[in-house]
């Protein structure tokens, strides 16, 4: 039995199918029953309002003493004196549209409660949605608190028990709200915004500033005082939870602070705003926090509190001044609202509720042993038996510790069924104009089944499956969410259609598969597979082409097969007819959906095949089907003795024709940047015009608009075809990427068969000159492949020990492709000098005296 565990001691489900969230939770004495017994009220957003009274170890049926629905949403519960006129503790209710304050007491006869019954004290109705509220004795009133709402749109409403007071909008350039605490040491109402900052607003100067609610912030000759804020700080993340405490130990007798629990930090901020302490907790995920009062060492001595904290891996952390002091484990229950008071007169217990409305009373202990051991045998004690079994036992610990984690007892495996043939009975739901591939009419696609399976005795939830393809394929889902898989359940099958777009050409017939889903212990995990789509959905048989621009020579090792074996699922197609298989004797062409075609011509005297395109980047996708159907043609008639089929280039690299694409995929690229520098230009100029006019509009005395209107006219044109030139550019750029992406992935293919590259130094290889194109507004694939291959030369492929020890220099966008195409050179060079990348201890780098150039030498200045 774990030590380090938080132990149950009573527990309720507060209803079905309920979502509740921070603020839905509160611990009160609200029947005001004078033994001063609190009970835990719960608030859902479903409008359900419960109260139990817990009275023993276990929940009973009678610990549920009220029930009921308030047909509103419940966004917070607060408990405080509330009714003027009485000292009585009062229940407050948080809706979207209305605050409603209750009276609570229990309705008893013979001398025990029958019923509790709920009588409303008053009720205010808001104009504007609600999000939080606090509350305290604003202004010094003493005996009664006060309540301020803040509203979606940032307006603090304040209500004087039965009276509403006033509102304040805090900032105009209010977005989103956060944590609202206050301080009745100063009168203070601290705030967090969108901006990231801790702000203090003084009560008497809100109440004493103009209503600067919904009016226009712009008028000119507005009178009355502005919204002034008391102090701010910057702390950079956004906070969660805002409370004044006295956390540290160093505080005098009279100081208080403020503790901000952000994103990722812990913040104590002094009285003045200044922040004192902060402390990183990157590794958790907070999903509540809470100061508790410690027990006072003397009657005079003044309150201290400890922190908390409850995170998302299921865990309650303490913290004593920063400093981590218990950390224990909650059985199934992620708490996003937390308590520590009185139960059944036992303090310190920790009140929890989870988002589905779980409730659950523990504490931080242990239980104590049910019987103490006693040793009956009188008998000398064996100290050398006690520490071989003390080795043993270190042992055991030893050898399981190296063997690392075990596999989890529930295994969630994806299959993919590729058909070999497309569909072709489907019912046709595009657009006759939809740039989707047709053949006769019919829309080209295939319909992937993936199987879901579960194995093990556990269940697993919340499984999402993405699918990753290349950018020229519609997916009908990409993603797809399953609640729950239980053991037995037999596989699910998730069909996923895939069309192929007419504007883009294709890169890769490779899709990934990745589901992610939580274990039963709620531990993260995925499960991968990759599949490969038929090559008839991306091409279809044409005439044969027997002229072209760019062509590729491919020599292997062994009898070419005849083209109708290797590319029998285009003939199988029900579209192709017979006499396609008759003239695929040594000669086979191909016509992309994008337009484009692509020819393999075989030579089986010399072993030799030929693909030739049209363009440089058409060439990539029927290559790679070449070579993958070689593969697998040749995988099962590998006889004993006999050397593996191998596939060989021996030209020289065509990287002249893919350093032009590269050209264009750059030139592209500042054009898109220069057409958005001068869209930021006619923007601002369109609201400084805009601004004029409107001041003239409004003066009394107008002064002549001087062609203003007809300028803020000819700039708004101007946007518009600069936006619809940011368009064509855009789409363009997209492409041009995808060309590029296929003509990076041939290139490599070429130089793993011109240098015969193992597995590991071409999937590395791979990594550094990525086909993967990404671009950015700040960061593009140029910038991103010449940070890898420089990595690449002053690591793997380095000539010598000062090319190790020169640092890389900074990412940024460069002036022009020359350094690149410079780089990539030099990789190719290094390979071919016989330097190879994976096991550079061993076999890697390049022998000294190797050729000489600064492209990735350590003197160059970049």
């Amino acid at each position: 039995m774990s030590l380090f565990q938080a132990r149950e001691w009573w527990s309720a489900q507060a209803g079905h199918d309920e979502e509740f969230d921070v603020g839905c939770l509160c611990v009160a004495n609200i029947d005001n029953e004078p033994g001063g017994t609190n009970n835990i009220i719960t608030g859902s957003h479903q409008g359900i309002l419960r109260m139990y009274g817990p009275k023993q170890k276990e929940y009973k049926i009678e610990d549920l003493i009220l029930e009921k629905n308030m047909e509103a949403p419940i966004l917070q519960v607060a408990a405080g004196r509330f009714v003027q006129g009485t000292r009585e503790i009062c229940l407050a209710l948080l809706h979207p549209k209305k605050l409603s304050v209750y009276m609570v007491s229990a309705v008893s006869s013979g001398g025990a409660v029958n019923y509790y019954s709920l009588s409303q004290a008053y009720e205010h109705q808001f104009q504007r949605p609600a999000f939080n509220m606090c509350y305290g004795a604003f202004g010094g009133v003493r005996e009664r608190d006060y309540i301020c709402v803040q509203s979606l749109d940032g307006v603090l409403s304040f209500f004087e028990q039965d009276a509403f007071a006033f509102s304040r909008l805090l900032s105009p350039n209010f977005l989103v709200p956060g944590p609202l605490c206050y301080m009745a040491k100063f009168d203070l109402f601290i705030v967090c915004g969108n901006a990231m900052f801790i702000e203090a607003y003084r009560y008497q100067v809100l109440a004493a500033a103009a209503d600067n609610v919904d009016q226009d912030q712009s008028a000119e000759g507005k009178s009355g005082k502005k919204v002034q804020v008391d102090w701010s700080t910057n702390i950079g993340e956004h906070a969660q939870h805002i409370e004044v405490t006295r956390f540290s130990r160093s505080l005098a007798a009279n100081q208080q602070e403020i503790l901000v629990v952000g994103e990722h930090t812990i913040f104590t901020i002094k009285e003045n705003g200044g922040i004192k302490l902060q402390k990183r907790i990157a590794e958790y995920t907070i999903s509540s926090a809470l100061c508790y009062k410690l027990p006072a060492e003397t009657p005079d001595a003044p309150p201290f509190f400890n922190l908390l904290l409850s995170t998302h891996q299921g865990h309650i952390m303490i913290l004593r001044e920063m400093q981590l002091v218990w950390c224990a484990r909650l059985q199934g229950l992620i708490p996003v609202h937390t308590c520590v008071d009185t139960i059944c007169n036992v303090r310190g217990m920790v009140i929890c509720m989870d988002s589905r409305g779980k409730v659950q009373v523990c504490y931080m202990g242990t239980d104590p042993p049910s019987a103490s051991l006693v040793n009956t045998e009188m008998k000398e004690l064996n100290y050398d038996e006690m520490e071989e079994e003390h080795q043993e036992l270190l042992r055991i610990i030893r050898q399981t510790h190296g063997e690392g984690q075990r596999e989890a007892e529930e295994q969630l495996t994806v299959q993919a069924q590729v058909p070999e043939s497309l569909d072709w009975s489907q019912e046709d739901d595009t657009d006759a104009d939809d740039p989707v591939g047709r053949v006769d009419g019919t829309v080209m696609q295939c319909t992937v089944n993936l199987y879901i399976t579960l194995g093990g005795s556990k269940p697993v939830e919340n499984i999402t499956v993405t699918l990753k393809a290349a950018s020229c394929f519609v997916l009908s889902q990409s993603s797809i969410y399953l609640d729950n898989i239980a053991p037995g359940d037999g596989p699910q099958v998730v069909p996923v259609v895939f069309r192929v777009w007419t504007t883009v050409l294709c890169s890769n017939l490779d899709v990934l598969a990745t589901a992610s889903y939580f274990s039963a212990n709620n531990e993260p995990r995925t499960s991968v597979t990759e599949f490969r789509l038929p090559f008839a959905l991306v091409a279809k048989l044409i005439q044969p082409v027997k002229n072209a621009s760019f062509k590729i020579q491919l020599e292997c090792n062994r009898q070419p097969p005849p083209l109708q074996s290797l590319f029998a699922g285009l003939l199988a197609q029900p579209h192709v007819s017979a006499s396609f298989g008759q003239q695929m004797t040594s000669l086979l062409s191909v016509q992309y959906v994008s337009g484009t075609e692509a020819t393999v011509l075989v030579s089986k005297n010399a072993c030799r095949f030929v693909v030739q395109a049209s363009e440089f980047a058409s060439l990539w996708v029927l290559t790679q089907e070449l070579c993958f159907r070689l593969q697998e043609y040749f995988a099962g008639q590998q006889g004993a003795g006999e050397e593996p089929f191998m596939i060989a280039y021996q030209d020289s690299l065509p990287l002249h024709d893919f350093f032009a694409l590269m050209d264009d995929h750059f030139a592209l690229r500042k054009h898109l940047e220069e057409l958005r520098s001068d869209l930021c230009d006619r923007t601002q100029q369109y609201r400084v015009i805009e601004k004029r006019l409107l001041v003239r509009f409004k003066d009394r005395n107008p002064s002549p608009l001087n062609h203003l209107d007809e300028l803020l006219s000819h700039t708004f044109d101007q946007v518009l075809q600069l936006t619809e030139g940011i368009d064509d550019v855009e789409r363009a750029l997209r492409t041009v990427s995808c060309h590029l992406a296929a003509a990076t992935e041939l290139v490599l293919l070429l130089i793993r068969f011109r240098f015969e590259l193992d597995e590991e130094n071409f999937r590395v290889l791979r990594l550094h000159l990525s086909p993967e194109i990404a671009d950015t507004v700040d960061q593009g694939w140029e910038e991103q492949v010449d940070a890898s291959l420089i990595h690449l030369l002053r690591t793997s492929l380095a000539r010598n020990a000062k090319d190790r020890s020169a640092l890389p220099p900074p990412m940024k966008v460069p002036q022009d492709t020359l350094k690149l195409k410079k780089r990539i050179t030099s990789v190719v060079d290094r390979l071919a000098s016989g330097g190879r990348i994976a096991a550079a201890g061993e076999q890697g780098g390049v022998a000294e005296g190797g050729e000489e150039d600064d492209a990735g030498g350590g003197g160059e200045e970049d």
